[in-house]
């Protein structure tokens, strides 16, 4: 038997970004909205796996306005979100320094404060950090900080449900009309399973890695949604959702590893992010240090091994000793492996889809929690009212890999 559902708008992912936009969609008065997922706590989401970190520090006008605008947002309730604005420290060589300055100048001209240090100003600023023959200087971003993903996402989906939208778990879309409908067609017939139970971490990784069309003999029932409106925000599996909603997204989804460590008599949490010329980053992480690095060649899909004290003791561990003294004598603690969902040019994608009543919200390389607040109260506001108005975000729109209008690549992802 097959259970009907009719609502307004149907929001595909519940993570950072789909929490967002139905907040966003509730504060525009919208009545009947409806979120589903597959795990709403996501285990394996990219809004769970991830660094924490927030920042205006980018090279494109676009990704530093909608950074700005959430981070502001973020700062307004520091205390429930665990927002802290300890900087994000942007070391650098000879090499790249030039570059660094005209982007600092980029960001001082739309009023977010970045520092220019030297190289001793590097010492007195992070005293531990004292292998600095290499560098000659560093960009600070003042407010970039740190914040707690799973937090904000509590806090979007808070409030978007005192404002009636429903979120519904362990939904897995498997089809839609909607390829076959005109792009002025008003209705669109989504069919999902809900699954009965709650569902093992393994089978949820096995559905999440294979991304199976249909379903063995599971436990549950079949749904059919009826909706006006569609949003695609299923971040790693958006170009999956695509192709059930009728188009084709260019994105594809890339593995990013996480090490924790220990650094025997050093305390890190007085300092926010730093992010070595090599590409390492680090930050505190509880009494522990929390390290990334992107491996050169990491081949496209869904892919969650962590590869463990070896890629530690490979990307990680050489450059930190290059870097500090305190740092020649670490301990690998463990560590985890999430997706990052890049777009060709490492922007996101955001707005009206082939159809006039799909959406998208999803494609963010890594940075959807740092523009989640932006992206939801802009992306509700065209929902609603045909247009952008607190910040105009046409540069996102899907349509430009086809017509042409593209933005320079943005640089500064890590």
């Amino acid at each position: 038997m097959v259970k009907r559902l009719q609502t307004d708008v149907l929001v595909i992912g519940a993570g950072v970004i789909g929490s967002a936009v139905a907040m966003g969609l509730g504060l525009k008065g919208v009545d009947r909205v409806t979120v589903i997922d597959l795990d709403l706590a996501g285990e394996w989401s990219s809004s769970e796996l991830n660094a924490g970190g927030v920042r205006a520090t980018w090279s494109q006008k676009v990704n530093i306005l909608t950074s700005k605008l959430s981070i502001e947002y973020f700062a307004s309730i520091a205390e429930l979100i665990g927002y802290r604005d300890c900087g994000y420290l942007w070391l650098h060589r000879k090499n790249s320094w030039e570059q660094a300055l005209k982007g600092r100048e980029l960001h001082i001209a739309h009023g977010w404060p970045v520092d220019v240090l030297d190289v001793q100003a590097i010492k007195k600023k992070i005293p531990f950090i004292d292998k600095t023959d290499d560098l000659v200087g560093a960009i600070f971003g003042v407010k970039d900080g740190l914040v707690n993903p799973n937090r904000l996402k509590e806090h979007y989906r808070e409030e978007a449900q005192t404002r009636g939208v429903q979120f519904v778990d362990r939904m897995w879309v498997t089809a839609s009309n909607a390829g076959s409908l005109s792009s002025k067609s008003s209705k669109i017939t989504i069919k999902a399973f809900q699954f009965s139970d709650q569902i093992s971490s393994e089978h949820k990784r096995v559905l999440l890695t294979q991304n199976p069309e249909t379903l063995g003999d599971e436990a549950g029932t079949w749904i059919e949604i009826e909706t006006k409106q569609v949003v695609n925000a299923a971040g790693a599996w958006a170009p999956h959702l695509a192709k059930i909603l009728g188009y084709q997204s260019p994105s594809t989804p890339v593995r990013r590893q996480i090490s924790l460590f220990h650094a025997r008599d050093l305390d890190l949490t007085p300092y926010g992010m730093i992010v070595d010329p090599s590409g390492v980053y680090f930050h505190p992480e509880s009494v522990y240090g929390l390290s990334g690095f992107c491996t050169p060649g990491e081949p496209a899909g869904f892919d969650f091994r962590y590869d463990g004290e070896g890629f530690f003791e490979s990307h990680i561990w050489p450059a930190l000793y290059e870097r500090a003294t305190a740092f020649e004598s670490l301990r690998h603690v463990s560590g985890w492996s999430g997706l990052y969902e890049n777009s060709p040019d490492h922007h996101a994608i955001v707005g009206r889809s082939h159809h006039s009543s799909i959406y998208e919200a999803h494609s963010f390389s890594g940075h959807g929690v740092m523009h989640s607040y932006a992206v939801g109260i802009t992306l509700a506001e065209l929902m609603v009212n045909s247009k952008y108005e607190t910040l105009d975000l046409t540069e996102l729109s899907p349509d430009r890999f086809i017509s042409g209008k593209t933005i320079a690549s943005e640089t500064w992802v890590i």
